[in-house]
């Protein structure tokens, strides 16, 4: 039920885009649902044969473990408002030192 009513909203998200744009973005997606769902498929049986109940057990509780760990620690862009410059940490990105010495 779940994993309907995520794919339900993803492909809601599609259709919501240019008409030029879906039917390659929704390819993309099944695609990639199916590459997912083989992908999972395969590394459950052979979790399964090699280390029975435990091995999958195992698995389900890694795979969501470093999604949600690499999920925490992707870098996001702060959004600012129009027309504002956000503020700057002196030497993060090597112009400040320039800035400093025109002054």
């Amino acid at each position: 039920m779940a994993t309907q009513a995520g794919q339900v909203a993803n492909q809601a998200r599609i259709f919501a885009l240019r008409p030029e744009f879906r039917a390659r973005l929704n390819t993309a997606y099944m695609t990639c649902a199916f590459l997912g769902g083989s992908a999972g498929s395969w590394l459950g049986v052979r979790a399964y044969t090699t280390f029975g109940w435990t091995g999958v057990c195992v698995l389900v509780t890694t795979l969501p473990c470093l999604a949600l760990l690499r999920h925490l620690l992707r870098a996001r862009p702060v959004p600012t408002p129009a027309g504002s410059t956000a503020p700057r940490t002196p030497g993060a990105s090597g112009d400040s030192d320039r800035r400093q010495e025109k002054v």
